[in-house]
C-alpha cells in the first residue's frame, strides 16, 4: 500500500482494521514481543469506542490529520446537537489519540480545543442521567418474577442475583468463565482479568458470601442452581439458550443481559423505574453503604479506586433517607 505524508493523509479511518494492528501499525524497528506488548496496551473495547467516534466525525465532514480549528468546530457543532459534555470530551479523548498514535502533534491539547471544551462544561448542566439503584427490595421484587422451573428463569436469576452482590458491570459479568470461580466454604471468589477501570490486566476479585440457609435469596445458591442444571463444564458461564432449549457455546453479550433484565422488570412490574444492569451496580453500593458498610468494605467488592467516583454511585432513595439532621434531642 503506497504510504502517504502525514500532510496528505486521506481522511480513512484507522480503525477499521478487524483488530488492533490500526494503531500500532507505527511500530516499525519494534521486535515482535515489543509489538505484541504495544497491541496488548489497548482493549478491544476502547480500539471499538475510539472506531465509533472516528467514524462519527467522520460523517460531519472532518479529516484525519486535523488541525485546531477543526477539531474546536466540530465539539461546538456537536454541542449544538445536544450531545453530552462527557460524551464530547471522549470524542476529543479518541481524536487526540489517533493522532498520538499516527506519532502526530495533538491538535486536541492546544489552547483552542481546551477552551471550546471548558466553555461547553460551563455553560451545560455537567449532572449526567445516573441510572437509578435497584435496592435489595426491588432485586427480590425481579427474582420473584423469573420462572426456575426454566433454564432462562434459572440463568437470569444467578445473573441478576451476581450482578447485585458483586457490583458487577455488564462486560464484566459476560466475560466470567467457570474456571475464575474459586469456591470457599463462606461462598465464591471471582477473578476479573480485566475491567473498564483496569485495563492492565491487573488481577481483581470479588468475593461474595453464601446467605443463611433462611435467606429468601442467595447468589451462591442461584449459581449453583444454574450450573447444575446447564451442565456447564468450563468456559463461559452465561450464555444464550436457543427456542429448543440447547445452550450457546458462547458467553452472553452485554446487549442480550440488558435484554432479559428489561423482560424481567416488565414481568415484575417495575420497567417504569427506569432500571438498567447498572441499576444493580448503584444498587449494592446503596444498600450496603445505608446498612452501615464501610467505604473500604463496599470498595472491596465495587473494584472503586476512585473516591470521588464510588460516592457518586449512592444514590439514596429520596432527599430525607439517612439525613444527617435527624437528631432532635438534647441526649446523646
Amino acid at each position: 500500500m503506497k504510504r502517504t505524508s502525514p500532510r496528505h493523509q486521506t481522511t480513512d479511518n484507522p480503525y477499521t482494521a478487524s483488530d488492533k494492528k490500526s494503531i500500532t501499525g507505527h511500530s516499525e524497528g519494534l521486535t515482535s514481543e515489543a509489538r505484541r506488548l504495544l497491541a496488548e496496551s489497548v482493549s478491544p473495547n476502547t480500539v471499538r469506542a475510539m472506531r465509533a467516534d472516528l467514524r462519527i466525525y467522520h460523517q460531519a465532514g472532518g479529516q484525519l490529520p486535523a488541525t485546531e480549528t477543526q477539531i474546536a468546530n466540530y465539539l461546538s457543532s456537536q454541542n449544538a446537537l445536544g450531545k453530552k459534555p462527557a460524551t464530547l470530551s471522549r470524542y476529543a479523548n479518541s481524536l487526540h489519540m489517533w493522532h498520538r498514535y499516527m506519532n502526530l502533534p495533538s491538535p486536541v491539547k492546544t489552547m483552542a480545543v481546551r477552551s471550546v471544551l471548558r466553555g461547553i462544561n460551563k455553560t451545560r448542566d455537567r449532572r449526567q442521567a445516573s441510572a437509578p439503584a435497584l435496592r435489595l427490595r426491588e432485586l427480590h421484587t425481579l427474582l420473584d418474577a423469573l420462572d426456575r422451573h426454566s433454564l432462562h428463569g434459572l440463568r437470569d436469576s444467578a445473573l441478576f442475583a451476581l450482578c447485585f452482590y458483586g457490583a458487577f458491570r455488564r462486560s464484566e459479568i459476560v466475560a466470567m468463565e467457570l474456571d475464575d470461580i474459586e469456591w470457599r466454604p463462606q461462598g465464591i471468589t471471582i477473578t476479573l482479568h480485566q475491567s473498564k477501570t483496569n485495563k492492565g490486566g491487573r488481577i481483581e476479585t470479588k468475593s461474595i458470601m453464601r446467605a443463611p440457609s433462611d435467606t429468601r435469596y442467595c447468589a451462591v445458591t442461584l449459581l449453583e442452581e444454574w450450573l447444575r442444571a446447564s451442565g456447564i463444564q468450563g468456559k463461559a458461564v452465561f450464555r444464550g439458550i436457543n427456542i429448543k432449549g440447547d445452550l450457546h457455546s458462547d458467553g452472553l453479550s452485554a446487549h442480550t443481559v440488558y435484554l432479559r433484565m428489561k423482560q424481567g422488570l416488565e414481568k415484575a412490574g417495575l420497567l417504569e423505574k427506569g432500571y438498567s444492569p447498572h441499576s444493580f451496580r448503584a444498587g449494592f453500593i446503596t444498600e450496603a453503604h445505608l446498612r452501615g458498610k464501610s467505604d473500604i468494605q463496599i470498595k472491596r467488592i465495587s473494584g472503586h479506586r476512585s473516591q470521588e467516583t464510588f460516592e457518586r454511585y449512592i444514590r439514596i432513595a429520596d432527599d430525607f433517607e439517612d439525613s444527617a439532621g435527624d437528631f432532635f434531642s438534647l441526649d446523646k
